[in-house]
C-alpha cells in the first residue's frame, strides 16, 4: 500500500471518528438534571449541534482538497489541538483521536513524494566491470 493512500486513509479515520464523536455527544446520556442523565441535545437543543461540528468539518478540509495535503493536514491538527484545549473541561478530550489521525495523516502526506517515488532503473546486466 502506498504511503499517499495510507495518509488518506488516516484523514478519512479521522473524519469518520469525528462524526461518531459528534453522534455520541448529541444522542448519549451524559449530562446530568434534575438527578436524571440526558443528551446533550436535549439539554441544550438542536443549535448545539453546529459547534461540536466544527471539528468535524476541519477533519474534512484535508481530506477534500486536492493539493498542499501535507500543509493543510498539519494547520487543521494544530487547530483541533487548539480547540481541545479550549474545550478540555467540556467536550475537547474526545476529539483528541482526530487530531492525533490527522497529525499522522500530515505526517505521511510529507513522506509520500519521497516514499512513493519510483526506484531508478537497474541496470546491473549492462554494468562492466574495471
Amino acid at each position: 500500500m502506498s504511503v499517499a493512500r495510507q495518509a488518506r486513509l488516516w484523514q478519512w479515520a479521522a473524519v469518520a471518528y469525528g462524526v461518531a464523536a459528534v453522534l455520541f455527544l448529541v444522542f448519549f446520556p451524559s449530562v446530568t438534571v434534575g438527578g436524571y442523565q440526558r443528551p446533550l441535545l436535549q439539554v441544550l437543543g438542536p443549535s448545539m449541534v453546529i459547534p461540536v461540528s466544527l471539528p468535524v468539518l476541519a477533519a474534512l478540509v484535508p481530506a477534500v482538497l486536492p493539493w498542499r495535503k501535507a500543509l493543510i493536514a498539519w494547520i487543521v491538527a494544530g487547530a483541533l489541538l487548539v480547540f481541545i484545549l479550549v474545550t478540555i473541561l467540556s467536550v475537547g478530550l474526545i476529539y483528541l483521536p482526530a487530531a492525533v489521525f490527522t497529525g499522522m495523516a500530515a505526517y505521511l502526506h510529507g513522506r509520500a513524494p519521497i516514499e512513493d517515488a519510483p526506484l531508478p532503473p537497474d541496470d546491473w546486466p549492462n554494468r562492466r566491470s574495471a
